[in-house]
């Protein structure tokens, strides 16, 4: 007998076990559908209170969520303690459910409908007629649909943290796809960003739309984003407004070899038209951008560190 065998019977009820596990754990959606983007979307675990409590994004949600319906006034802090249970129980208590402080599938399930949509009519509202294109509003958390140049319908978002933030820039929509994981709702358009992989998509948490809840992409509803899916295809252009940099120079970050994201790649822009890099904008801080960076810093009697920081960033326009 292998190392890895098993009696007769409870090798089989072994292997259905801990496939099990795998499949209502996280790991079976990143393997299944390699998620691209929010990997807090792929599942959610059952929360419950325990020493040391549960933390993270993932309570801070249900937090949010249990504050905004009014069963939650503590702290957003993402510790799943004793105000979180309490509220929990309320919740529980209110919706008729069997009260035990724990957030399990059934719990999930019954507040996921206080912040789904209504079906408003049985037949979908008609789409644009000219060009669509579409407007992400980080401040205001907003999508706008425009039918050529005038604005056709305007849905609210969910975008990145402020540690993950959606990418600010000109994109293009590159992916349609149906039901592409749990986490990610029923509709996922991928976006054009050169760095990563990064989408406007469904969700498994309605009551984050609104706010800066992701890891980058764009929540909707499920059912808004099943109707959009249907007047967008490959090619469409999505802009993406936001601030990318702090106001006070102090506060910007020294960017350097291996960094990514939308300040990387307004500064390789900002290269580009200065004519000192040739190759075109990815988001990612390589050789390439490293080499043009230098050149500007020699040409221009700077310390030539490869670095863009403080005394860089108004020299180059930004």
């Amino acid at each position: 007998m292998s190392r890895y065998s098993f009696p007769a019977g409870k090798g089989i009820a072994f292997f259905l076990l801990a496939t099990l596990i795998w499949f209502f754990s996280g790991e079976a959606c990143y393997a299944l559908h390699n998620p691209p983007c929010c990997p807090d979307e792929c599942s959610v675990r059952a929360l419950y209170l325990k020493k040391p409590p549960f933390s993270g994004s993932e309570v801070r949600d249900f937090q949010q969520a249990l504050q905004y319906l009014g069963f939650y006034r503590g702290e957003l802090d993402g510790v799943y303690g004793l105000q979180t249970y309490n509220a929990v129980k309320k919740f529980q208590r209110s919706n008729k459910l069997p009260v035990n402080g724990s957030i399990n599938v059934a719990t999930l399930r019954v507040l996921k409908k206080y912040f789904e949509l209504p079906l408003a009519t049985k037949t979908r509202t008609k789409g644009p007629k000219g060009e669509v294109r579409l407007e992400v509003h980080i401040k205001t958390r907003t999508l706008i649909v425009y039918d050529d140049d005038k604005v056709f319908k305007t849905y609210r978002v969910a975008v990145g943290r402020n540690k993950t933030p959606t990418p600010v820039g000109e994109w293009r929509i590159v992916r349609k796809a149906k039901n592409w994981g749990t986490g990610f709702g029923t509709r996922w358009l991928g976006l054009s960003v050169p760095w990563g992989l990064f989408g406007i998509h469904g969700t498994n948490k309605p009551w984050s739309i609104g706010s800066k809840a992701s890891h980058g992409c764009i929540r909707m509803f499920n059912r808004d984003v099943e109707e959009l899916y249907e007047w967008v295809k490959p090619g469409t252009r999505v802009t993406v407004i936001g601030q990318v940099f702090p106001v006070r120079y102090e506060d910007r970050l020294v960017i350097r070899r291996g960094y990514k994201g939308s300040d990387v790649y307004q500064v390789q822009q900002k290269l580009r038209e200065l004519g000192y890099l040739k190759s075109a904008p990815d988001g990612i801080y390589g050789p390439a951008t490293i080499a043009a960076v230098k050149k500007f810093q020699k040409d221009h009697d700077f310390p030539v560190t490869g670095e863009i920081d403080i005394d860089i960033y108004p020299a180059i326009g930004l």
